[in-house]
């Protein structure tokens, strides 16, 4: 159902409400006022603007405001009309006042629906009260000897349909607006209704209290009604408080729970960004600024927009934005409005956001990275969500700091390559899902040609330049699901999910004229570039029919062989009759020097 229908309705309901308090008294259909002392209509409004700056929220986006008492008395201290009028004027200066505080927070609606907030909002609780008060007959004469069982009884008729009618069609326009009914009715209705008829006996009181001469008991109650209210609020906000710390602690323990099961860096990006924004709902935008892994140096972004549900990452340069700022300072930043203040965020997914906060991660007794929530809205963040995101970001940097130390002990120093170990277990796990889905995949074995001579020729410090420089090619050749590993001396193995042989030749050719492209610079004067090749073997699963990881590896390591023995610098596949068609490709010499 579209809100345009629920707006619609609340334009109608707010002009039938004014045109019931001012025209039908204009027109003669409703008796004018009997009891308008301005004073008395004064007395009343300033009560009932007290009483709804005491309202407490019950359920998100709706508050309740125990004022109602106060309407039945005014019908029949000051007649029907006249209490219609000063509830509509109390009430549309209430909502305005509403109405601002919502656009400072930047919550602004279309400037129809925020008009009939406020016609509706004085309109209909006025008009309701002229219509039930003048009809239950609320125009009855005020003396010092009143009847208070017919006092009583009145404001008990009235109240009753007023609570009835209000809350009823209150239901139905935020039934047009999208909430439900069993909603509405368990979290709003029933306790309003409750709250509001348990003050009515204060109702009568003030009726009976009421006297144009002698205000003092009438002010007195007045006072004591408006603490009662202010206990109402405070017990409700300390409950409320009670129930989002509740919330959070729950927050917290699941976000604990999915963090320590991830200790994958990919994993464990996704994982803190899903869980930030379940966290904090006003969070549009999530971005985790962590040292980069693998041994490289330097600073990493990683994003995630909620609202496309995609990741990016991107580099970072020392001290740059509000990022920058928290880690240089090692505390907490809140932006309020990105286009008010000094802070550059031109960066990639940052586009349109207004609102930002950030908070350090402490890790090896310093600042070693951000978690950081962005949004469109200006001012959209609370010192209590600051307070949640510091609390996530004890649990995302205890977890960063396990997936450090679970990549130091599975991933290779030098090369920054996962060791075989590791690559040991993954090739098991595409094992088992290659037969649970049907899904095939492929190994790429390379080894480095002629190694051993460079390494004689030219020394170990510039082998291990070699490999670190391969390792970095093969890696900007990989997907992010693709796992490459260091699988022994200068040997490198590669995992591809989802790649059938021919996939699989075509990625192994493709790292192979890369590495064959690259040059690497000697420290000799003068400078050398050497140029090295790799040879490949690739065996594929279910392809190859291997029975088990190890039986795909031989595989793979025979078809290298293969490499190896007929020129180097080439790929082979692996066949499982070896019968099929040698797929290579041949260059001239290995190792050059310029």
């Amino acid at each position: 159902m579209p809100r345009s229908a629920g707006h619609i309705f609340t334009v109608v309901l707010g002009v039938l409400g004014w045109g019931v308090v001012l025209l039908l008294p204009a027109l003669g259909i409703l008796p004018d006022p009997s009891h308008t002392d301005p004073l008395w209509i004064a007395l009343f409004v300033v009560v009932i603007l007290a009483a709804r700056a005491l309202a407490f929220r019950l359920v998100e986006g709706s508050v309740l405001s125990l004022d109602s008492a106060y309407y039945v008395a005014a019908a029949l201290c000051v007649g029907a009309v006249g209490a219609g009028r000063l509830v509509a004027i109390a009430l549309t200066v209430d909502a305005s006042l509403r109405l601002y505080y919502t656009h400072k927070r930047g919550k602004a609606d279309t400037w129809w629906a925020e008009l009939g907030y406020v016609l509706y909002f004085g309109g209909m609780s006025g008009g309701l009260v002229v219509i039930w008060g003048w009809f239950l007959g609320a125009e009855m004469p005020l003396g010092i000897h009143r009847d208070a069982v017919e006092i009583s009884l009145r404001v008990v008729a009235i109240a009753t349909m007023l609570l009835l009618t209000h809350y009823a069609i209150q239901g139905v326009r935020l039934r047009l607006l999208g909430r439900g009914w069993r909603t509405y009715l368990h979290d709003l209705a029933l306790p309003g209704i409750l709250a509001e008829a348990s003050l009515m006996p204060i109702g009568v009181v003030l009726v009976l209290l009421y006297d144009p001469q002698q205000p003092l008991g009438f002010l007195l109650l007045s006072l004591t009604y408006l603490l009662i209210n202010l206990v109402f609020s405070r017990l409700s906000r300390a409950q409320h408080q009670l129930e989002e710390r509740v919330h959070d602690l729950e927050i917290l323990t699941a976000t604990a729970r999915r963090l320590s099961a991830s200790l994958q860096l990919e994993e464990l990006v996704e994982a803190v960004a899903r869980e930030t924004c379940n966290a904090i709902p006003e969070a549009e935008a999530v971005a985790l600024v962590h040292r980069r892994s693998g041994g490289e140096s330097g600073l990493v972004i990683d994003g995630y927009d909620r609202a496309a549900d995609k990741f990016f990452r991107q580099p970072m340069s020392e001290g740059e934005g509000a990022a920058g700022w928290v880690m240089k300072h090692a505390a907490p930043r809140t932006v309020a409005d990105l286009t008010a203040s000094d802070i550059a965020m031109s960066s990639e997914g940052t586009e349109g956001i207004r609102s930002w906060l950030g908070v350090p991660l402490m890790m090896y007794g310093g600042c070693e990275g951000v978690i950081a929530v962005q949004s469109t809205r200006p001012d959209a963040f609370r010192p209590d969500h600051q307070k949640l995101l510091e609390s996530i970001g004890l649990q995302i940097a205890a977890a960063l700091q396990n997936a450090h130390l679970y990549e130091l002990a599975m991933v290779d120093g030098l090369t920054g390559l996962f060791m075989r170990r590791y690559f040991d277990a993954r090739i098991e796990e595409e094992i088992e899902r290659s037969k649970r889905y049907g899904t095939p995949f492929s190994v790429v074995m390379m080894d480095v040609d002629d190694f051993k001579k460079l390494n004689d020729e030219h020394g170990h410090l510039i082998g291990d330049r070699v490999l670190r420089s391969i390792a970095n090619t093969v890696k900007a050749q990989l997907r992010g699901v693709d796992t490459a590993s260091r699988y022994g001396g200068e040997e490198i193995a590669v995992i591809l999910p989802r790649s059938d042989m021919v996939a699989a030749y075509n990625v192994g050719e493709r790292i192979r004229a890369a590495i064959a492209d690259q040059r690497v610079t000697t420290d000799s004067e003068p400078p050398k570039a050497l140029s090295v090749t790799a040879s490949f073997g690739v065996a594929s699963y279910p392809e190859s029919k291997a029975t088990d990881g190890e039986d795909l590896i031989r595989r793979a390591d025979r078809a290298l062989y293969r490499a190896k023995k007929t020129g180097k610098n080439r790929v082979e596949l692996f066949w499982s009759d070896e019968t099929g068609p040698v797929r290579a490709q041949q260059v001239e010499p290995v190792v050059t020097e310029s």
